[in-house]
């Protein structure tokens, strides 16, 4: 009977693995100067200070283009989501999220030159040196926050409720005519990159 309870937990927990909420990211890199060989793009995992903390995908841009799944967060890395804990575009920190005791996280797409070529950002002891980029999205125009939680969420603000399903997902704002739209995507294909400047060279 223990045996037969255990094996029921572990199935509903590798069940509740399963399930969880993935995305898929791609679109265009654009700079005015041909980027190295050895330039990465990955997504990166924020720390509390909005730092980078943990990539869960990374890839080379090939032709300009690039496509992204992150994986799941490690719950080491999840912290409290308290209502307006994270600026998001268009709603900055104007919203409650319910239910109370949801974990999350939030990441950011970053360009870097793997200068040792080991296939991951390094921290230490030198930093890979990383590229300024502005993001968005393009049809229609607008911006975007990826967020990790660890369970179905709600965002309520004024005039916006946006349904956060669990796993990651692309909290977008867009603007078409009609005004700005919010949604929570599971599949975005039209991410512009537009590079800055190499920091660090």
């Amino acid at each position: 009977m223990i045996r037969l309870f255990t094996t029921m937990l572990i199935t509903l927990a590798f069940s509740a693995a399963l399930a969880q909420q993935t995305v898929t990211m791609a679109g265009v890199v654009l700079s005015e100067e041909a980027l190295p060989e050895g330039t990465r793009l990955g997504v990166q995992v924020l720390d509390e200070n909005n730092a980078w903390a943990l990539e869960v995908a990374s890839t080379v841009p090939v032709a300009g283009t690039f496509a992204l799944e992150p994986e799941a967060v490690p719950e080491e890395y999840l912290r409290p989501f308290e209502s307006g804990a994270v600026l998001l575009p268009g709603i900055q920190n104007e919203y409650l999220v319910e239910p109370q005791g949801v974990q999350f996280t939030q990441a950011s797409l970053a360009m870097y030159f793997d200068r040792d070529g080991n296939g991951v950002w390094s921290r230490q002891p030198q930093r890979d040196p990383y590229y300024l980029a502005l993001s968005q999205v393009d049809n229609p125009i607008g911006f975007f926050t990826l967020l990790y939680v660890d369970q179905d969420t709600t965002l309520r603000g004024s005039d916006v409720t946006v349904e956060l399903p669990h796993g990651w997902n692309v909290f977008t704002v867009r603007f078409p005519v009609s005004g700005p739209v919010y949604s929570a995507a599971s599949d975005v294909g039209d991410v512009t990159l537009e590079v800055l400047d190499l920091v660090g060279r």
